[in-house]
């Protein structure tokens, strides 16, 4: 695994939640498939923000550097707060809840991807260069944090 999978990683991610929207398009759901589609994303995030921490987090929160530092802040504060949206849609939309509102439980999962999607772009464009800077050992200009 390298920091380059998991640019890929997140596609896959947001893939499989287009899979997850696809499946809940019966109506009524079918609810064997939808279980697994979750399942497979569930799965698929807990792989790629273990890697992550791993590949990125960690190093650029041991970074002498206080921008590589602030990178890491937020990160952590950020998957915080997606983790609790997370556990409150899982929490509401019960296998019950999605058989009486699949409409609204795809609008629902289509809000989660969209928050998923404005993670990516920022780890994509702030984050992950950052630490593949540092993983080649590249120091980049003095920054303001924040």
């Amino acid at each position: 695994m390298t920091l380059q999978d998991l640019y890929e990683d997140h596609r896959q991610i947001l893939r499989l939640g287009e899979k997850l929207i696809e499946v809940a398009a019966f109506d009524p759901p079918h609810m064997p498939q939808l279980v697994a589609a979750r399942r497979e994303i569930a799965q698929a995030m807990a792989r790629h923000l273990a890697n992550e921490a791993r590949l990125a987090l960690m190093p650029l929160g041991a970074s002498s550097d206080p921008y590589d530092r602030a990178l890491a802040r937020r990160y952590t504060s950020d998957l915080l707060s997606m983790r609790q949206s997370s556990s409150a849609h899982m929490g509401h939309w019960t296998m019950d809840a999605i058989a009486a509102d699949p409409r609204e439980y795809r609008l629902a999962v289509r809000a989660q991807l969209r928050m998923m999607a404005a993670r990516r772009q920022w780890e994509e464009t702030e984050f992950l260069p950052a630490a593949g800077r540092l993983a080649a050992g590249r120091r980049a200009p003095l920054r303001l944090v924040g």
